[in-house]
């Protein structure tokens, strides 16, 4: 009768132990689905509608670092093109010194990426004209 009590000890209450396996694997699929990682990224900064009349006075920076947030399965395929800054200089042709407050709005980024802290969060541009003043 030895042989048999495993079978009996393993079938007993079959039920249950398998209600116990598909919560296990419920409650894993749960929390897997859940993970959100953070990662900073170097962001190209891209500037639009610079005024024809005007120049850099300075170079500006070519780039920004960018914390982001997004599920754990999307990280993998993140691309160094998929995440940009943009600055767009439209209505600013007049002035010599320009303030831009960097936000998440100025960050292209695939959907489902969240953008949590960018630094430098302002840029400092001046401005020389050259001319149609």
């Amino acid at each position: 009768m030895t042989g048999m009590g495993w079978q009996r000890r393993f079938f007993t209450d079959w039920q249950l132990k398998l209600l116990g396996l598909v919560v296990a694997a419920a409650l894993w699929a749960y929390v897997r689905s859940g993970e959100m990682l953070r990662l900073t990224v170097t962001a190209n900064l891209e500037f639009r509608n610079v005024p024809r009349t005007a120049r850099f006075a300075q170079r500006p920076p070519v780039s920004v670092e960018v914390t982001l947030e997004a599920h754990r399965d999307l990280i993998p395929r993140l691309l160094p093109r998929d995440i940009r800054a943009i600055v767009d200089l439209n209505g600013r042709g007049s002035q010599r010194r320009v303030t831009v407050t960097l936000s998440p709005d100025h960050i292209v980024r695939p959907s489902g990426v969240a953008v949590l802290a960018i630094v430098p969060a302002q840029l400092v541009l001046e401005f020389d004209r050259t001319g149609g003043e």
